[in-house]
């Protein structure tokens, strides 16, 4: 678990994406109920740009007063059926109908979400992504058989403002939580995290401080936590559902062959019996259980599924942020904002497939049904129950050092880790009590946060 959330909240870079080739007649790609049918790549009359269509339609979509949900669009392009794909960064979005899309401030994809003021059910919309072809070498800017693939990742758009770590039961202590010290270094209740300043870590009044009988696993207790740090009080970007096994299999489908080889989970000798389902499948990887959560990753894997998404890793104060929204806690809270699952009713069974009962159906939710549903205060899906998800923590020099920054912001081929969006990531799990290998995922932040586990 996530330090000073709560039992049974860990989570991971969760990264939903959708994958369809954009070169002919339209075909269609399914994860978590997101629909893209991406059309053939079109030279833009008069000029050397370059664009690309895309029908985008989602079920259960919302915007309200308090927040949105979204989706993350993202561009792929070749030359030729054996190069490598290349990540392309857009000039410029045009939509029409119930959707309102815009670019990422480093043009590494779009956001789409709806353009009325208040929706509440599904949305569809066609989507012309205009390619920023301004690095491109000449061979793929004028190749005539120059194929696209749009992918799309749901989002939950988290908005600025403070929040709370920590929990109120003294007994949290134990398990590694946060908590505001007393000038003895004893519990003081949660901390509030009012502002992205530096964060003092010490067992002083007013600070931020926590117990750890394994520094390994639940933080070295160092500080402070710089500035730089993503904590969450600005605005960012979630992925709403975590990393599907049919979402990697894409992933390792166009990194190439022998970069595959190494992010590939097929090595491990109880992968297919410890739930995972991806198999080489007349030469490339297919999920025969496309929307079940991607176990078995490591941290490596995914950060460069983020990367390849344009994303980044959650910080462990973005998960708490995510899941807990901006009032105190009480006691042991889960996300959905009790301290009690007895009235949960989406669950992840024993082979790892989401098993719902009763009205555990999203098109019902809202505040009412978050227990229900297991939804989080932003309606984030899956932030507990699931497989564990990993986050970038504060319990570790190299934790602290991360900035938020993606490798896209530095590449214009390269996609940046993302566990979450609005701009933030993670370069090491967080610091946790334990976190079983097999069962880790890794979930999306910052621009977009990705989100995914083991």
């Amino acid at each position: 678990m996530v330090p000073g959330f709560g039992r049974d909240a860990a989570r991971g870079l969760a990264c939903g994406i959708v994958a369809v080739l954009a070169s002919s007649p339209f075909s269609t790609a399914l994860a978590n109920d997101l629909r893209i049918e991406t059309g053939a790549v079109e030279r833009t009359a008069g000029s050397a740009g370059l664009r690309v269509s895309a029908k985008v339609a989602w079920k259960n979509a919302w915007r309200n007063a308090r927040n949105y949900d979204a989706v993350w669009l993202f561009v792929k392009v070749r030359p030729s059926p054996n190069a490598p794909w290349r990540h392309v960064r857009l000039a410029a979005t045009r939509e029409g109908g119930p959707l309102a899309c815009a670019p990422s401030g480093d043009h590494v994809g779009a956001f789409c979400r709806a353009a009325a003021a208040t929706h509440r059910g599904d949305l569809a919309g066609d989507v012309v992504l205009e390619l920023d072809t301004t690095s491109w070498p000449a061979n793929v800017l004028t190749a005539p058989t120059l194929e696209a693939r749009v992918f799309g990742i749901e989002m939950v758009y988290v908005p600025d403002g403070p929040f709370s770590i920590g929990d109120r039961d003294t007994a949290s202590v134990s398990h590694a939580a946060f908590y505001r010290s007393t000038a003895t270094g004893g519990h003081g209740g949660p901390f509030r995290v009012t502002s992205e300043a530096a964060i003092r870590v010490a067992p002083e009044d007013g600070a931020l401080y926590y117990q750890a009988r394994s520094p390994q696993y639940e933080g070295d207790r160092g500080g402070p936590v710089p500035a730089e740090f993503p904590k969450g009080t600005r605005a960012f970007y979630i992925m709403k559902y975590e990393t599907l096994q049919g979402q990697y299999a894409d992933f390792l489908n166009t990194i190439g062959h022998y970069a595959a080889s190494f992010r590939a989970p097929l090595g491990g000798l109880d992968y297919a019996t410890e739930r995972g389902s991806i198999r080489i499948v007349d030469a490339a990887y297919a999920a025969a259980k496309p929307n079940r959560p991607a176990n078995q990753m490591s941290w490596d894997d995914g950060t460069a599924f983020a990367d390849w998404a344009g994303l980044r890793p959650m910080t462990e104060l973005e998960f708490t942020k995510a899941a807990r929204g901006p009032a105190d806690p009480v006691p042991s809270d889960y996300p959905w904002g009790t301290s009690s699952k007895a009235g949960l009713s989406r669950r992840v069974g024993a082979d790892d497939d989401l098993a719902q009962s009763g009205a555990a159906d999203e098109s019902r939710l809202a505040d009412s049904t978050r227990e229900t549903l297991g939804a989080s205060y932003w309606w984030v899906m899956d932030l507990a129950g699931s497989v564990w998800e990993r986050a970038v923590t504060i319990g570790h020099p190299r934790g602290r050092a991360f900035r938020g920054t993606t490798a896209t912001a530095r590449s214009a081929t390269t996609a940046s880790p993302r566990m979450t969006t609005g701009h933030s990531a993670t370069t090491k799990p967080a610091a946790t009590a334990t976190a079983a290998a097999d069962t880790t995922n890794v979930r999306g932040s910052g621009r977009a946060t990705g989100r995914c586990g083991s």
